[in-house]
């Protein structure tokens, strides 16, 4: 009986089939369960391990020493940002073990909530220790700094017996930091009286120097007892504080964290037995019944190919003749189909055999021909290799000449700016002459075409006409132009009132302007260039505070008990324009100043600054804002302000000019 082979392998493999389905879908079952378990351990140790890392972070803020002056300037500094982007991933992660379905199948919510729980209150006890510490400062920050600047005030007195008491007052104030100990906020306590009695009773101490004295001390003891309040919140020398309240609240999250990893390995543990046992017996049906299928069909199978082959072999043997096949019936009906197209193949090998040998000997002579062209092309190359590496030498030779090129040019311009910066007077020189004042000075480029001066000029025998003599001035251009036209402005200046000895400032600008239009040139038949630079010129008379001032085009604010007084300022720039160059007269105007206003001078650098959230320019009316804002602050913490402000609103945008802010108090 002739069988086909179709029904049995078709019988055959549906039986498989549907005991593999059945398998499949069981162990699937089992491993998609698996892999929930897996999941949510993992998802348990990346918890654990951001809750490592953020204590870590906490440990390295309060335990380490933490001199990254950004993390006291900003109220959001990149440690701390560090540390929130660390909580959110760690929040992301509890809530996924909460959501999970493994959480309330083994029981598991009770020590979700507990671990968030705890993890808030870690957050919590955190950003209070940031705020104690912020506020209790470092070096020039926060509350540390605020002392140490009064220290300095009393240590700089020109006594020595107050010298020897604040050093010992200093040395009792670094024992406490260092120790954390309490005794030496006593010790400090009493030198401070011995300290206050001392200025008391000192007859060589002036009226004004005991005041000031008196004054200082008083706000160092005051700082440096804050500084010891705030410690003792922190936790000093093992007592009950913020940190160790932090390292409680910790190791109770690690408990809850490790007693759900143990209960995890034991779940992992049974369900992997459970899984092992289901998988051998799932295999051991599935090898017994393919082994019986496999007998089967084996011994019908290779009944028909052994006829078969031996045919073939005949067939090959004979050199493919057609007459030496020989062939016996098959009881497969697939195998018989196979006999009878075998007998048809080698019918038409005959045939083909004959066609395809000439085939070939063509096709040799034509590859033979391809072989010779490749060599030609191969040549052809070679020697344009050659040439392309002789283009790539010169190339290289040229680029190493531009690399030396550009190296002397910036060290021209580094040598020009220590030239720039040698003929300027820098803050100190302001400082002598006024105390509270800073000089914000920022170039785009590594020269600046802004600069600023100041010179004092005394009357032989006169002391109430000595005057202070400063000006700020924006040339045109800046970079290289800039710098050039203000190395010239600064010599003209400093001939008319050093050597002069010219300290009304509009004849100072009609002058300078006269020398401007001379030294470049300008005027009729030559071509008109817009050369020159806006100015304002101060002429102050310390004893009877009259300040004069001659102001061509230039910014400027002067404050006083928080209100903003308009100086009168000129339409014209120093140099050559285009309206009305001969018609320049620069006139001097007064104005009585009071104690304790405050006048700003600034290029257009800062208001011309583009930046923010919408990209645009910073303008002269916020700037007022800013400085209203900050004017009852110290001139050097009003500079830091400005500084930290110009770099947050110019952001990832380049500098569009040179920067110039001066600052005084008189």
């Amino acid at each position: 009986m002739i069988i086909s082979l179709r029904f049995w392998l078709v019988s055959s493999f549906a039986a498989v089939l549907l005991i593999c389905c059945a398998g499949i879908f069981l162990f699937l079952n089992y491993t998609e369960k698996s892999k929930n378990i897996e999941d949510y351990h993992s998802n348990l140790k990346t918890t654990r391990i951001l809750l490592l890392e953020s204590n870590k972070l906490k440990e390295d803020i309060f335990f380490g020493e933490n001199n990254d002056d950004n993390f006291f300037k900003v109220s959001d500094s990149k440690i701390e940002q560090t540390f929130k982007n660390l909580n959110k991933k760690t929040v992301f992660y509890i809530r996924l073990l909460k959501k999970s379905e493994l959480t309330s199948t083994y029981a598991l919510n009770f020590k979700v909530e507990k671990l968030e729980d705890q993890f808030y209150r870690f957050i919590k006890t955190y950003n209070r220790l940031i705020y104690l510490y912020k506020l209790k400062g470092f070096k020039n920050y926060g509350i540390e700094g605020k002392m140490r600047t009064y220290a300095h005030d009393i240590f700089a007195y020109k006594n020595e017996h107050v010298k020897l008491l604040c050093l010992v007052l200093r040395k009792h104030e670094k024992d406490f930091l260092l120790r954390k100990d309490l005794f030496y906020v006593a010790e400090f306590d009493k030198v401070s009286q011995t300290l206050f009695k001392y200025i008391e009773k000192e007859k060589s101490i002036n009226t004004d120097d005991r005041k000031f004295l008196i004054n200082a001390l008083y706000y160092y003891s005051k700082y440096f007892k804050s500084l010891a309040r705030i410690e003792i919140k922190i936790g000093v020398k093992g007592r009950n504080g913020y940190l160790n309240q932090a390292k409680n609240v910790f190791d109770d999250i690690a408990s809850v964290i490790e007693d759900m990893d143990n209960e995890l390995k034991q779940i992992k543990i049974q369900h992997t037995a459970s899984l092992k046992s289901y998988t051998i017996w799932s295999i051991a049906i599935l090898i017994t019944f393919l082994m019986t299928i496999i007998i089967i069909l084996n011994q019908l199978i290779m009944r028909s190919v052994k006829h078969i082959s031996t045919s073939f072999i005949g067939y090959v043997n004979a050199g493919f003749r057609f007459d030496s096949i020989t062939y016996r019936r098959s009881k497969i009906k697939e195998f018989n189909g196979i006999y009878v197209s075998f007998l048809t193949m080698a019918k038409e090998i005959n045939i083909f055999t004959n066609f395809f040998k000439e085939k070939v000997l063509e096709r040799t002579k034509e590859i033979t021909l391809q072989n010779d062209e490749i060599l030609k092309q191969q040549l052809q190359i070679k020697s344009q290799y050659d040439a392309l590496l002789i283009k790539s030498n010169e190339l290289n030779e040229q680029k190493l000449l531009l690399t030396s090129k550009d190296s002397d040019i910036q060290e021209s311009l580094r040598y020009a700016k220590r030239i720039q910066t040698a003929i300027q007077p820098g803050s100190r020189q302001f400082k002598k002459r006024f105390k509270d004042s800073f000089v914000l000075l920022r170039a785009k480029d590594v020269v600046s075409g802004d600069f600023c001066l100041v010179y004092e000029l005394k009357k032989d025998g006169d002391v109430k006409d000595n005057r202070v003599v400063f000006l700020v001035a924006d040339c045109t251009g800046h970079g290289v132009p800039g710098a050039m036209m203000s190395v010239l402005g600064i010599n003209i200046l400093r001939k008319i009132i050093k050597g002069a000895r010219v300290s009304d400032p509009g004849k100072i600008l009609n002058l300078l302007n006269k020398n401007i239009n001379q030294v470049l040139i300008h005027g009729k038949g030559r071509g008109l260039v817009a050369d020159g630079m806006d100015i304002a010129a101060f002429s102050f008379n310390p004893q009877t505070y009259l300040l004069d001032y001659s102001i061509a085009k230039f910014s400027q604010f002067l404050v006083r008990s928080s209100e903003v007084i308009n100086l009168s300022t000129h339409r014209h720039s120093i140099g050559c324009s285009f309206l009305g160059n001969d018609f320049k007269k620069f006139e001097t105007i007064s104005i009585q100043l009071m104690p304790g206003d405050s006048l700003y001078i600034f290029s257009d650098g800062f208001q011309d600054q583009f930046g923010g959230s919408k990209d645009k320019k910073f303008k002269k009316n916020n700037l007022r804002n800013l400085l209203l804002q900050i004017n009852h602050l110290p001139m050097e913490e009003q500079r830091i302000i400005l500084v930290r402000e110009f770099i947050s609103w110019m952001g990832t945008n380049v500098q569009t000019d040179d920067l110039l802010v001066l600052g005084l108090q008189f």
